[in-house]
């Protein structure tokens, strides 16, 4: 199985845009960890896009994906992080983790109430939760359906922000804080030399704010008290 979104990849993440999407979830992820990274757990974490960053918060993170090409890559980079090839949602995990990341990954997963309760029952009391949301009421879905009416099936498995609420309140999970992202008008892997001009005035103009036209929200995410 081929891996297209590895962060080395000039084709892939290795370009302006994606350069901007990882400044911004990094820093999401920094910011509302809340110095819960004693330990990590990275789903769908690919190639180590985030975890081999944040070894320099860590010592202990753990990457699962499904994708043998993706983790194949991870070992050959960093053998000191640990490395699972398989479905999130079927693999044991013994361990409960007191930070848990989901970057632009959750659509893939076809039962959120499968996903969420698994994910309640590995994350510490006191941890965070941290995903990237795909946001179906966002213009640029939208236009992404029109995309691929086209080219086939959308890819991901879409919900809308008030069903996501009443699944995480299902998982007694709920969401703390939220960020609005990818206002690019770009394909998702554009090396557009205007992608940090874009990328400014979404800063500028506090557009991640916009929570309900943001094309992709990240959010932190706690055990329900």
């Amino acid at each position: 199985m081929d891996y297209k979104y590895d962060y080395l990849d000039k084709k892939a993440y290795n370009t302006r845009s994606g350069a901007y999407k990882f400044g911004r979830e990094y820093k999401f992820i920094i910011d509302h960890g809340r110095n819960n990274f004693d330990r990590v757990l990275d789903i769908a974490g690919g190639s180590g896009r985030f975890a081999m960053s944040l070894l320099d918060h860590s010592k202990s993170i753990t990457v699962v994906d499904i994708n043998k090409a993706a983790i194949q890559l991870l070992r050959e980079r960093n053998s000191n992080i640990n490395s699972i090839c398989g479905d999130f949602v079927t693999i044991d995990l013994p361990e409960k983790y007191s930070l848990i990341l989901c970057v632009e990954a959750m659509g893939y997963f076809p039962d959120f109430d499968d996903f969420f309760s698994k994910i309640n029952t590995l994350l510490k009391d006191n941890g965070r939760l941290i995903l990237t949301y795909n946001n179906p009421s966002s213009w640029r879905f939208y236009l992404s359906e029109i995309a691929h009416w086209i080219k086939g099936p959308y890819p991901y498995n879409n919900i809308s922000l008030k069903e996501l609420r009443e699944v995480l309140s299902r998982c007694s999970l709920e969401i703390e804080n939220m960020e609005g992202m990818n206002w690019l008008p770009f394909p998702v892997f554009s090396n557009n030399p205007l992608v940090s001009f874009f990328g400014y005035m979404e800063r500028i103009l506090g557009l991640k704010k916009w929570l309900a036209q943001s094309p992709w929200i990240l959010m932190s995410i706690k055990k329900r008290t």
